[in-house]
């Protein structure tokens, strides 16, 4: 009984402060954050994430009732979305930034709120789609707007924090035209038209972060951003809403930008894992990527080689619950069942008998560390 007393009074720190959720909700502290929340689970069955959106949005709604001030519910609602929407509470967390745009127009639809909001608003429809089997092309169009819009109002304000949301909201603009790109183009953006604003979004973000000095971390994730922008490419010529370029055929130039994506996510994952560590999550969404790539060009080891890995990490930090961890375990189902597909029916068993034992083998080294 005691540790559940102990998690209990823990989570109610962690909740009630506002400053305290600022301080360990940053790129090394994240998996951590998520950890800590869905530890509730082993103790006190309907804790975790929904225990996480449930608390925070309780202490929004004191915030506003207490009579805080605008500023201070926007701050609170944004953090709060944020943690929300990598706790894989989308719904909850797209409700607190639609009550965060509406306080945006409360203090007096000032560009920074609403570019900071439209941000987060970006990001969040980008990791809801993702934890999707395939990605909706309305969820998208929207996320590749709200990104521009951010970048749009960012790009004339000259302080160093506005800089800093200029180049994140760049970055995005760059993945989310990108999957635009990759699923043939949508809203008023053909395959091509999006695939040119993302290459120009992510090559200003570089320049941006190279401008104020960010750290190598933020160098190595436009450098992520270039491997996703190459394989959305290849993907969108394999759906003929883009033509090759020069004299290369189809084939050809689809071969080299799968090669070229995945020598960048290779490279970035080394970077990430070497910067935090391999089970951090922008470590992992390298893996995710590395296995799609390997998937597409057939080989389905090493396709496999990663997804397991992937799934693996992503039950350990974010929960096997998770919708990121459950789109990784779809993954990986799919292609150890392509595998089998293709062997002699006396093979199957040892290709099944094997996933079991990696499931095993991986879930074991778990509690080690």
């Amino acid at each position: 009984r005691r540790p559940l007393v102990e998690w209990d009074r823990l989570r109610t720190c962690l909740s009630s402060s506002l400053e305290v959720l600022y301080q360990l909700y940053n790129d090394e502290g994240t998996a951590d954050l998520l950890r800590f929340w869905r530890k509730g689970t082993e103790l006190d069955e309907g804790s975790g994430y929904a225990a996480a959106a449930q608390a925070y949005i309780s202490r929004l709604k004191r915030f506003e009732s207490d009579g805080a001030t605008p500023q201070l519910l926007w701050e609170s609602s944004l953090i709060t979305a944020r943690f929300l929407g990598d706790a894989g509470q989308f719904s909850e967390a797209e409700k607190i930034l639609a009550r965060a745009r509406e306080l945006s127009k409360e203090l007096g639809g000032n560009d920074r709120f609403v570019a900071e909001v439209s941000l987060r608003c970006a990001e969040l429809l980008n990791k809801c789609a993702a934890s999707t089997p395939e990605y909706p092309l309305e969820m998208m169009v929207r996320s590749a707007f709200y990104a521009k819009e951010a970048a749009d109002l960012y790009a004339y304000m000259t302080d160093n924090d506005s800089k800093q949301g200029y180049a994140t909201a760049l970055y995005w603009m760059g993945l989310n035209f990108g999957t635009v790109c990759r699923i043939g183009g949508g809203g008023t953006w053909s395959a091509k038209r999006a695939h040119d604003i993302a290459e120009q979004a992510l090559s200003k973000c570089l320049a941006v972060r190279k401008e104020i000095g960010e750290d190598a971390s933020k160098t190595t994730e436009v450098l992520f951003g270039t491997g996703v922008l190459a394989f959305c490419k290849a993907e969108a010529m394999s759906l003929e809403a883009i033509s090759p370029s020069g004299d290369k055929s189809a084939e050809q130039e689809i071969l080299e930008l799968q090669d070229q994506a995945l020598k960048i996510f290779t490279e970035a994952y080394q970077s990430f894992s070497d910067t935090y560590s391999p089970k951090h999550l922008e470590a992992v969404k390298c893996l995710t990527m590395m296995g799609l790539v390997n998937k597409r060009v057939g080989r389905l080891k090493a396709a496999t080689e990663c997804a397991a890995k992937e799934v693996a990490v992503r039950d350990e930090v974010q929960g096997e619950m998770h919708p990121r961890a459950q789109q990784a375990r779809r993954v990986y189902q799919e292609l150890i069942d392509q595998i089998a597909a293709a062997l002699p029916p006396t093979s199957n068993q040892l290709v099944l008998e094997s996933s079991v034992d990696q499931d095993s083998d991986e879930k074991g080294g778990k509690s080690g560390e």
